[in-house]
């Protein structure tokens, strides 16, 4: 029951973390992950950050198809 939660979870989170590394090394938007300190400003923020999307829901779809592999593995 162990392998059903944590192979697709590190799949998931492996492919979201390489997706993110990839895109901040080769300054890709689509991939990219960016956090900036910045000084106060008149409405108060201290941060910007930038956060795409993407790699997040490959990793998503990376899980659901290593869960359902070990599923139908586990059913033969």
């Amino acid at each position: 029951m162990g392998e059903t939660l944590w192979f697709p979870l590190l799949s998931s989170v492996g492919t979201m973390a390489l997706l993110y590394i990839v895109g901040n090394i080769f300054d890709l938007s689509l991939l990219r992950f960016s956090f900036v300190l910045n000084e106060p400003l008149n409405k108060g923020l201290i941060f910007s950050a930038n956060i795409s999307l993407l790699p997040f829901v490959f990793g998503l779809i990376v899980g659901f198809i290593v869960e359902r592999s070990i599923k139908v593995k586990m059913k033969s």
